[in-house]
């Protein structure tokens, strides 16, 4: 585990600057064509990609100005450091990747003109493991970054049949590892029984009902579900401030359960949940009816 020297008892919930190098996606639609999902990812990871906080603070104040959307959604967006991206308009435009459907420039300032015929498309986001962190992959426990210095092609998550009780693994191929440099707050999760977990506050968490949750809603006395199938008493939750990079895996399987994946011991989303699923009401079939009200 990575030293944590200014824990505090009780984690502040709320949101924490941060600069993201790296964004993975965030989709406000309840589900999206593969053209669009593909759009997504080209403005998430390529030509729309906003590096500050203040800088998605900017597009989103825009976005309220120019009516393209309400300001209770810019309270919210900027609360969990999202932005509003469109299908035809990005921040890079001219200098747009081969494919891209970018037309317009879209700018980070609430003072720049308003732009006609944008479409809005999703928003973007990020949130991921620290570098110490082990996740199951094919059978080892390795951090995410030396997962990737090795190529790793697999990572070990559930089988779609899966259940409460009768949790079973297999190997899912990676389409993508994320990773990002950022300064914000860390989680620290410690069970009862020794196993500890760091993650950013958005990091989706399974708790030992089924239900998926953001890991700065946890608290002490919360019951987790382990790979193990057991639950994992939380005995501590702590925050501590990190600077440095942060991990995550995208299964290449767009079904939910086979994005939960096992790290330090427990059961934890993809980044998948925390981008193109975070605002999906989802159902994992190891739970009859998955309480997303956390998410």
């Amino acid at each position: 585990m990575s030293a944590a020297p200014h824990h505090s008892q009780r984690p502040n919930k709320g949101p924490t600057m941060k600069k993201n190098l790296l964004i993975a996606i965030a989709v406000t639609a309840a589900a999206l064509s593969s053209t669009a999902f593909a759009q997504l990812e080209t403005r998430c990871f390529q030509d729309d990609q906003l590096l500050t906080r203040e800088l998605a603070a900017g597009r989103n104040a825009w976005a309220r100005k120019c009516g393209l959307i309400t300001a209770e959604r810019e309270v919210y967006l900027n609360e969990y450091a999202e932005y509003q991206v469109f299908t035809n308009g990005c921040y890079s435009y001219p200098a747009v990747p081969a494919g891209s459907s970018c037309r317009f420039h879209v700018p980070a300032n609430e003072s720049a003109n308003c732009i006609a015929g944008l479409t809005r498309l999703g928003t973007c986001v990020a949130g991921c493991f620290t570098p110490s962190q082990r996740v199951d992959f094919g059978g080892r426990q390795l951090p995410v970054p030396d997962a990737y210095a090795a190529g790793t092609t697999h990572v070990t998550a559930l089988t779609a049949d899966a259940q409460l009780g009768a949790l079973t693994f297999g190997d899912q191929a990676i389409r993508s590892f994320v990773a990002g440099d950022t300064q914000e707050d860390i989680f620290l999760l410690q069970s009862s029984d020794g196993r500890n977990l760091e993650v950013t506050s958005e990091h989706p968490m399974l708790l030992a009902d089924g239900t998926m949750v953001k890991a700065h809603t946890l608290q002490e006395g919360d019951m987790l579900l382990g790979s193990n199938g057991l639950t994992l008493f939380l005995s501590r939750v702590t925050v501590f401030n990190f600077k440095g990079q942060v991990w995550n895996v995208r299964p290449a399987s767009l079904n939910k359960t086979e994005n939960v994946m096992s790290a330090e011991g427990f059961l934890t989303g993809s980044v998948r949940f925390q981008n193109e699923w975070a605002a999906d009401a989802y159902r994992l079939s190891i739970r009859e009816d998955v309480d997303v009200s956390g998410l």
